[in-house]
């Protein structure tokens, strides 16, 4: 048993929410701490720290926990708040001893049983108390050995500071002080907001009958199990469900998706050179700023200098970076040193040459890609050609992958979708719809599952059935959530799709750059695979928002060197479009 006093709960679980052992050194103590840990801190999306201190009862008890996230266990202590340091140094060695001794047992045993078999093949309880022997015979060994010079009264007193130095510390202490003090009131102040009651030990909570009250957003639940009222307001089976609001549901997503009851798409790579366009382009615009140039003599670099300044300008009011308008201009400048030019219609079409010219090599990505043909080489290997999107919350990723099933069911071939994102309520349901209007297959294993594992059953399922593409839908998550972008790489390194998508939105402008590189980065670094899996390329949505602000486009190809794919254009099936170099310029140059 642990030292009285020390940790009085020890207990260890999944990130389910499955209890797989636990110690109360009072018989009295129940859960109610290790409740409260799992509802504040992690589905409160506030579990970024492996290590982290809440106050539980007004300052009575702290918790501390560890996670170890290749094998999805939590690990949790719970210890009286009044502990010195030493306390607290021995708390850790005894979470950390815990958390290697438990992994390596539960590894063990993982790969011949179920996780309901492990928990009665592991005891633990042995194993526990040997663990906090040796942490204390570690500590009285420490306490025994002979003191420091330093640490008697004589060193101390011939260490002793002066004036200034004691000045210093003082200060230094009161700081400390200070910002302790706010501290505690923060966090005092959070528990009064959770309607918690004063100083005691941890109690049950009565169940006294209180008037609903209005709350507040509800934090998303990444962990926990679904309450029965959830799960039967989620099921859509035959079992559950109303099969009229079913109904009523495809109705309303056919009239959304597709108001002309079909779907039909541009063609891949339509002339973006329109005449008519270039005319409106050179009375106003871009080209406008070169009607003085046009004469009988031939351009100096002085000439051009102050009209591409007017022109670089013009461009990072585009949301173009700096140093891509200087590459611009610089080879519009290389293209009209030296040249006559009589008309303004030559100017123009000089202009218009660099240009394409310079945006080509800036925006040529360093992988090429071709689904399509992709597609038919994966077929003939005699298996699925599967893509993953991924992206930030609300960017509209489960939208961009049923219009991107509509472009690929266009072109004659069978798709899958594979429902990943088992945490957003109604993100199954969303998808069961989409693939209703399409007539596409649905892999789903509802909610609270490993998303690695249900994109692996997925792309089996549809090797069995002969489809020629699987898109993979995931969770939306923040680029800095550190256990939602571990799960992630998860499923990116067990599955090794062909291609991951990143789905952003336009509207963000250079946001967009800093979204994708630290996606990249957390998928190479929470990666358990040798070579692991980073973004191949994106689409962006809500681009007929952006006018002829597409400078964000052309940079996040520029800097990540990954080409945008699809652009979203508007809320139909059909408004989906091949992302290319005359696009952008023709946008960029109106």
């Amino acid at each position: 048993p642990s030292p009285p006093g020390l940790i009085e709960q020890f207990s260890i679980f999944t990130k389910g929410g499955r209890v797989l052992w636990s110690r109360e050194e009072d018989a009295e103590m129940d859960m109610s701490g290790v409740n409260s840990l799992v509802q504040e801190v992690f589905l409160g999306e506030r579990s970024g720290d492996d290590s982290y201190q809440i106050v539980y009862e007004a300052s009575k008890y702290l918790l501390k926990w560890a996670f170890d996230n290749e094998l999805d266990l939590i690990f949790v202590a719970v210890y009286p708040a009044i502990l010195n340091n030493q306390s607290l140094k021995l708390i850790d060695s005894i979470l950390s001893m815990v958390q290697q001794k438990f992994s390596k047992m539960w590894q063990k045993k993982a790969s011949t049983l179920t996780a309901r078999q492990m928990m009665e093949a592991i005891d633990f309880d042995d194993a526990y108390d040997d663990i906090v022997k040796k942490v204390q015979k570690t500590n009285l060994r420490q306490k025994s050995k002979p003191r420091d010079f330093k640490d008697t009264k004589k060193g101390s007193e011939k260490k002793k500071p002066n004036e200034a130095e004691k000045k210093k510390i003082e200060k230094k202490e009161e700081k400390k002080k200070e910002k302790e003090e706010a501290r505690r009131k923060s966090i005092l102040a959070k528990i009064g907001k959770k309607g918690r009651g004063g100083p005691g030990p941890m109690r049950k909570k009565k169940s006294v009958e209180k008037q609903a009250k209005p709350t507040a957003k509800k934090a998303r639940n990444w962990n926990g199990d679904l309450t029965a009222e959830e799960a039967a307001k989620l099921d859509m089976g035959e079992k559950g469900g109303d099969a009229v609001s079913e109904d009523q549901r495809l109705e309303q997503f056919r009239q959304e998706y597709m108001p002309e009851g079909k779907i039909e798409f541009e063609p891949d790579d339509p002339s973006s050179s329109d005449d008519d366009d270039d005319e409106k382009a050179s009375s106003s615009g871009f080209y406008s700023f070169f009607k003085s140039l046009a004469g009988q003599k031939p351009l100096e670099r002085k000439d051009l200098e102050p009209i591409l300044e007017k022109v670089k300008s013009d461009l990072t009011a585009k949301n173009v970076a700096v140093d891509i308008a200087e590459k611009i201009t610089e080879s519009v400048l290389t293209a009209l040193v030296g040249k006559v030019v009589g008309t303004f219609g030559t100017i123009r079409g000089t202009v218009k040459a660099a240009v394409e010219k310079s945006l080509t090599r800036i925006l040529t990505p360093k992988r090429v890609i071709n689904i399509l043909p992709e597609i038919q080489a994966a077929k003939r290997e005699g298996r699925p050609y599967v893509i993953v999107f991924i992206g930030v919350n609300g960017v509209g990723k489960s939208t961009s992958l049923a219009k991107v099933c509509a472009y690929l069911q266009s072109k004659g071939l069978k798709v899958s979708i594979a429902a990943c994102d088992t945490f957003r309520s109604g993100a199954v349901e969303q998808l069961r719809t989409h693939t209703k209007c399409l007539d596409a297959r649905l892999f789903e294993r509802g909610y609270n599952r490993d998303a690695a594992g249900v994109a692996s059953d997925a792309i089996a399922q549809a090797k069995e059935m002969k489809d020629n593409v699987v898109l993979v839908d995931t969770a939306g998550r923040m680029q800095d959530n550190r256990p939602l972008m571990q799960a992630l790489a998860k499923l990116v390194a067990v599955n090794r799709p062909d291609l991951v998508l990143f789905v952003g939105e336009a509207l963000v402008g250079n946001d967009a750059v800093d979204q994708v590189t630290r996606f990249n980065q957390a998928l190479t670094e929470y990666s358990t695979a040798k070579n692991p899996r980073v973004i191949d390329g994106m689409i962006l949505t809500k681009f007929d928002t952006i006018d002829d602000k597409v400078g964000a486009a052309i940079s996040l190809t520029y800097v990540t060197g990954k080409p945008i794919i699809f652009v979203g254009t508007g809320q139909t099936y059909s408004d989906l479009k091949r992302m290319n170099v005359k696009m952008l310029i023709k946008m960029l140059l109106r």
